[in-house]
């Protein structure tokens, strides 16, 4: 298992969080879990999110899915996102 922590900007925080909650089905299809999900102090349209994948190749499969980057885009996110790939020891 792996941690990744996936940084972007979104439009609009509110609008972002209804549609990564409605994205559940699809993180949980591809045997993504998630810990926890971060904005900025600074700057609450700065969001980090942090999951759990199966493997480092899931998390390629996953973040190059059409049907994520559609979600992405519907829920507002700016740009690519920044990814963090952590391994525990």
């Amino acid at each position: 298992m792996v941690t990744v922590l996936m940084t972007h900007e979104v439009k609009d925080f509110e609008t972002w969080k209804k549609g990564f909650d409605d994205g559940e089905g699809l993180r949980a299809a591809a045997g993504v879990t998630t810990n926890a999900v971060y904005s900025s102090v600074d700057n609450e349209n700065l969001v980090t999110v942090s999951v759990n994948f199966p493997s480092v190749e899931a998390v390629h499969g996953f973040m190059s899915s059409p049907q994520l980057a559609e979600a992405m885009e519907a829920a507002g996110v700016l740009g690519k996102p920044e990814l963090t790939i952590l391994q525990q020891r």
